[in-house]
């Protein structure tokens, strides 16, 4: 197999040696690395030339969607290789591309259980992905797929017309185009092996924002698709995989409204709040254990996050039911 190496940037100055380096490093004969600049106003496109890569400019739709498919319609190689401007492909990436491309018609590397910076936000973020990639996923395939480093046959890429611009940000356009890959008799294998180490730090601010955005177009997404693609590819892991947030979304809110109903003076509260809290607690022990097995403090910290993304979930579907009725499809 040769590769195109896709790399879609948006003012990544910071992070854009570190990420090439690795990439250039490992390249093969007949394989290319050609950067897609996405309107960046910071010296992006200055690095790329001193680092001697191939630039073009976007010529879709502002938004990863539309940097990703410049690249991807303009390679010439028996695959595309996307990978963000963020991410850090580690030692031997190139070896195991090749040994997973074998019958298959995409490839999805993994998330680093490591996280840049002390912020307890990054890391719940990057463990979180790591652990719902690699520990909850059964596999070896899987139905979603993540764009931070996702591997594609070039012939399947242009079947599929890429990603679906109209998705703006960088939010579920990997998921869309997973489902549809998988609808026309593709699959998807996962490479835990390659795990990617990601360069962009969180606030906790950041944090919540992001996740806001990405359940909120999640929502849109399932309720605008039409049912002729059967079950809907909403995340890498699948369905029996995702009980334990499904289930959390949902008796987060059951300890929230014990809370409350005890605070007005229903005896009952304590015990309907004690069964949503056992009930979500449960469902993410093994995150729990994981994360502070892996992160130490920062691990510890990091689960303060969990109870209030599960809590975001319900709000965000029914803002987006809410846009959906006003006649919003994304």
């Amino acid at each position: 197999m040769n590769v195109t190496v896709v790399v879609p940037v948006h003012n990544n100055s910071s992070t854009l040696k570190r990420v090439i380096a690795p990439l250039k490093k490992e390249l093969l004969p007949g394989d290319r690395i050609l950067a897609v600049d996405d309107r960046s106003v910071d010296n992006s496109c200055s690095i790329l030339s001193e680092l001697e890569i191939e630039t073009v400019a976007s010529s879709g739709k502002p938004g990863a969607a539309g940097t990703r498919n410049t690249g991807g319609f303009l390679a010439k190689t028996d695959w595309i290789l996307f990978v963000d401007a963020d991410a850090v492909a580690p030692e031997g990436w190139r070896e195991h591309l090749s040994r997973r491309s074998g019958g298959v018609q995409a490839v999805q590397a993994v998330y680093s259980r490591n996280a840049v910076g002390k912020s307890a936000a990054t890391f719940y973020k990057n463990y979180y992905y790591f652990h719902t990639f690699t520990r909850r996923i059964r596999g070896p395939y899987i139905k979603g797929c993540g764009t931070f480093f996702f591997a594609v046959e070039a012939d399947v890429f242009g079947k599929l017309k890429g990603f679906d611009e109209n998705i703006a940000g960088a939010t579920i356009e990997d998921a869309d185009f997973a489902e549809r890959l998988w609808a026309s008799g593709g699959r998807i294998i996962i490479a835990p092996e390659i795990e990617v180490f990601h360069l962009r730090e969180y606030t906790t601010n950041e944090l919540f924002r992001y996740e806001w955005n990405m359940m909120k177009a999640k929502a849109l997404y399932i309720l605008r698709r039409d049912g002729s693609r059967g079950a809907p590819s909403i995340s890498v892991a699948g369905f029996r995989e995702m009980i334990p947030v499904l289930s959390g979304a949902l008796f987060s809110w059951v300890f929230i409204i014990g809370v409350l109903l005890w605070a007005t003076g229903v005896s009952q509260g304590v015990f309907i709040a004690a069964a949503g809290l056992l009930v979500t607690g449960a469902g993410q022990a093994s995150f729990k254990y994981h994360a502070a097995h892996d992160g130490g403090f920062r691990g510890v910290r990091a689960c303060l996050f969990i109870l209030p993304d599960l809590l975001l979930i319900a709000p965000a579907t029914a803002a987006a039911v809410m846009a959906y009725l006003a006649g919003r499809r994304y």
